[in-house]
This record gives structure tokens, sequence and C-alpha cells, in this order.
């Protein structure tokens, strides 16, 4: 949807993200960082961050199911594109027939995608296998135990890679630092085993942003770059090198009203206005993007460069903002829900603050109905 017919978009700055790429890239090397660019770009966009990304060299991409990598090759995205999870019988040959690289973490799968790369005419055309290894998380994963017969089913030289994720990269006590480097010494056990079966991964990695940044020994031949790539710090004890917020999420006010003291806007009347005082309606909502909590939690949008709270409860289509009795607001004044106005900021880690959750829960949840516009070249920073 156009955002000059619904006046409400997301802005990718794409100068940043090419920023937090090189960044990491910096940090990684000889390692090459894969962009995780699953969930829509974590809510970016993920055609128009691949297309940045792969305009600043990135060649390495990362996504959680089959159509997300099919969407990509569709958009023209080259390179190597891994799907994180398993996919069922029936998309492993769709992934095949699109160059997308699958992850198997069990024995029946190893062996139909055996079965699919050993029918292709050519090497070029087999499928690629990325064997996930369970270290710890206890999700998905194969386990130490049922090394031996995955391998026995992928056969020697069939396997492009191999990985596994960390739990507690992003924790900095005693007891997550312990656990994360059980979780190397376990993927170390296991990549061993593999060699002795006569199964040698051409890639290797396990590190996310979080394992990058505080575990270096961990590196291995590619990273996985999630939140940082979005300019992000994994969690508050896990802070890296600057990097630069991609998202910044717009608006403009559509109707202001005066309203008086007393008076409980929106949905549900929880809270009573102190002093008579001009409300704005703001056409963006829940349906978009912008949690509930954010209410409760005292969030505030920018508007000139100041600060403005919610009045009520955030509705579906709309919020409505306390601009108080003497704003010098407009209406189709830019509103910044996410992002910086006129030297004031509010970032996405501030909302997930406020909500009391997690940046990637927040980003991942602006929805495909907000228009991305792409800002600027990237080839800035």
């Amino acid at each position: 949807m156009s955002a000059d017919l619904r006046p409400a978009w997301a802005e990718i700055n794409a100068e940043a993200l090419c920023a937090n790429y090189r960044i990491l890239s910096a940090i990684a090397a000889p390692a090459r960082v894969v962009a995780v660019v699953k969930a829509d770009g974590y809510g970016h966009g993920a055609v128009e961050v691949a297309k940045v990304l792969f305009g600043a060299g990135c060649r390495d991409f990362a996504v959680a199911f089959v159509d997300e990598g099919v969407e990509l090759r569709r958009a023209g995205i080259e390179g190597e594109i891994l799907v994180l999870s398993e996919a069922p019988a029936e998309a492993l040959e769709i992934a095949a027939q699109n160059d997308i690289s699958v992850t198997i973490y069990s024995v029946q799968a190893a062996k139909f995608a055996s079965a699919i790369s050993g029918a292709r005419s050519s090497e070029i055309e087999r499928l690629r296998m990325h064997l996930k290894i369970d270290t710890g998380m206890y999700r998905v994963g194969v386990s130490p135990s049922e090394i031996d017969s995955i391998a026995d089913a992928i056969g020697t030289g069939d396997l492009e890679g191999a990985w596994s994720h960390f739990a507690v990269a992003d924790e900095t006590s005693e007891e997550s630092r312990r656990f994360t480097q059980l979780q190397i010494e376990r993927f170390h056990v296991a990549l061993r085993r593999l060699a002795e079966k006569g199964v040698w991964p051409r890639q290797v990695h396990i590190s996310n942003t979080a394992g990058l940044l505080n575990y270096p020994e961990a590196r291995f031949s590619k990273v996985r770059a999630g939140i940082g790539l979005y300019g992000y710090d994994p969690s508050q004890s896990c802070v890296g090198p600057e990097l630069f917020p991609v998202l910044s999420l717009v608006t403009k006010v559509a109707f202001i009203k005066e309203v008086e003291a007393g008076e409980r806007p929106s949905y549900g009347r929880a809270r009573a206005l102190t002093k008579r005082t001009l409300i704005a309606t703001i056409p963006i909502g829940y349906a978009d993007g912008v949690p509930r909590a954010l209410f409760s939690g005292d969030g505030e949008v920018l508007i000139g460069g100041r600060r403005y709270p919610l009045a009520g409860a955030v509705t579906m289509d709309q919020i409505l903002v306390d601009l108080g009795d003497k704003a010098e607001v407009s209406l189709g004044d830019r509103v910044v829900l996410i992002g910086q106005n006129d030297g004031a900021s509010v970032w996405a880690d501030e909302w997930a603050t406020r909500c009391r959750t997690i940046t990637w829960e927040i980003l991942c949840g602006i929805s495909k109905r907000i228009p991305r516009r792409i800002v600027g070249t990237g080839h800035g920073n």
C-alpha cells in the first residue's frame, strides 16, 4: 500500500543498515556474516533489506521457512539462502528448484534430502544441506546420540554446513558463560564425530549477534547476525560497538479536538484527563504493530521534537495522543513513534522496556500493511 493513500509508513535507513553490516563483518572477519532476514526482515521488509545488503556485498542470507526463501529468489536475490528450520518433504523439492539451502535434523529428512540431491543432474543443482546440532537449546536439532545415524543417512561429502544455536550468549552471568562454553564444546564434539564418520561440513556456524560479540572463539566460518544488523544490542548486558537503528515508524496527525478535564478517552476509559487538553488522533494502531501494552507502559510519541503521552488505550487502527492545552501541533504534522525527530528519539528497545517484552518482538510485530520506504543509498557511513 502506498503511504500516500494511508499516511503511516516505516522508513528503512539503508546507510544505517549497511554501516551495521560493515561493522559486524569487520569484527567477524575472516568469518562471513549471514544476514538473518526471517520474519520479514525482523519487520523491516525482507526483500528491501536483502536488496540493500546485497548491494553492500552480502552474499549470505538466512530465513525461517522455504516460502521466505522463495520470496527472496523471486525478488532477484542471489547468493546462499539458508532455511533455518527443517522443511516438510514437499517443501524440500521446492527448495532444490530455487537453489535454497535447507536445514535438516532428522534421519527421515536427511534421507529424503539426499535422495532429491542425488537425483539432480549436476553438482550445481544439488540440494545443499546444513545439519543443525542441538547443543543445549533443546528446541530442534539432532541430538549427539543421533549423530552416527544421521551421518549415515547424509553420506560422505554431501553436507554443506553444520550449525547450532546459543541459548544465553547475550547474558554475562558466570552461569550463562559456563553454559555457553559448554555449548561450544558440545559443538566441537559433534563436529569431531561427523569427521570420524567421514562427513566434513564445508561451512560451520554457531554464533548469533551475541555470540559474535562475546565469544570470538566461536566465529568459525560464518556468524548469523540478526538483531545487531538492525541496530540493537542483544541485551543490556551485551554491549558491543555503536550500531545504528535502521527502522523508523512514522505517521501524521489526522485529527485534533479539545476534550474537557475528567473525560476518559478511548476503549475502556482507563485514564481520566487531569485538565482540559487537545487530543490528537494518529492513524496507526495495534493492527499495524503498536502494542496495546504501550499505553499502560506510559508510551510516548514525538511531534516537533517533543514527547507526548498516549491519552487512551491503543485501538486497532488509531492511537490518541495528549497534546496538552497549548500544543503547537497542526493537522498533517509528522509523528514519529520509533525513530528520531528534531533532536529527540524513541527507539524499539524503549518500547520493549515499556511493554515488558524484547526488542525482537517489537520489530517483528510491525505489520505488512505498513509500507516500507528505503531512505538513503547505503553508500554512506
